[in-house]
């Protein structure tokens, strides 16, 4: 096991999501957080001048909104998951219905099925109302033991 995975399942095992999204850099650099509220838990991403896409608009790129629904699921997974078997994408999906706007964007996941090799995963986002979501996303994620080789 390496040095990421041994920090990667401490934090796991510790019960503790901020060391989770530090473990993975991309959701590092976004800033990414998760947060529980009645026993709900929602990923947040916080608006940063650098993720517009449409300065015109003023909107968040698509690519970023993306990338926050992707990493929302996998961590998802890792968080539900008794062991350390890590998500690898093998299937992405995602409907914008509108633009995001200059704020922080929310999202919480549905692990809809985890099995022995594949977990499905829904994920909604949304700004300031829940009711008015801005993207859906539906993954598929092959799920591998640490020292097992990544994908081809």
């Amino acid at each position: 096991m390496s040095r990421a995975d041994q920090t990667l399942r401490a934090a796991l095992d510790a019960g503790d999501h901020t060391a989770v999204v530090q473990a993975i850099p991309y959701a590092r650099y976004l800033g990414l957080s998760v947060e529980t509220e009645a026993a709900a838990r929602f990923y947040r991403l916080p608006f940063r001048h650098d993720l517009i896409g449409n300065a015109r608009k003023g909107a968040l790129h698509g690519g970023t909104v993306a990338g926050l629904l992707e990493l929302a699921m996998q961590l998802e997974v890792l968080i539900v998951e008794a062991q350390l078997r890590l998500p690898y994408p093998v299937d992405f999906s995602i409907d914008y219905w509108r633009s995001a706007a200059a704020r922080d964007c929310l999202c919480r996941c549905r692990l809809i099925r985890s099995g022995r090799r594949i977990a499905q995963v829904q994920a909604e986002c949304w700004q300031d109302d829940a009711e008015r979501p801005i993207a859906f996303a539906r993954a598929d994620f092959l799920l591998r033991a640490v020292d097992e080789s990544g994908p081809d």
